[in-house]
């Protein structure tokens, strides 16, 4: 099961009428999904002036910058070399 498809499984439970705790719990395990899943660059670009993990058309993963509507690391990158992105995680605070 990918995120999706997580995410409309629970957009379909949300259905049945939970108590407002339950609720609240299934709302905030769709947003954690979407916070982790690909976007594709044909669908939206990140907001200008950040950081997002960026998926290059041949698999590899990297931290690049957007700006300037290009994706920038040691080089820049269009969208027909970067087809998706997503933000970078919560930074881990122990």
């Amino acid at each position: 099961m990918n995120n999706q498809q997580a995410i409309d499984r629970l957009l379909k439970h949300m259905e049945w009428g939970w108590t407002e705790e339950t609720a609240k719990a299934i709302e905030l395990g769709i947003q954690a999904l979407k916070e982790n899943t690909w976007i594709p660059c044909s669908e939206r670009l990140p907001e200008e002036n950040t950081n997002v993990i960026a998926c290059f058309s041949n698999g590899t993963v990297t931290e690049l910058a957007f700006y300037n509507g290009e994706f920038h690391g040691l080089f820049s990158y269009t969208t027909k070399v970067i087809v998706a992105w997503m933000p970078l995680p919560e930074v881990f605070r122990g």
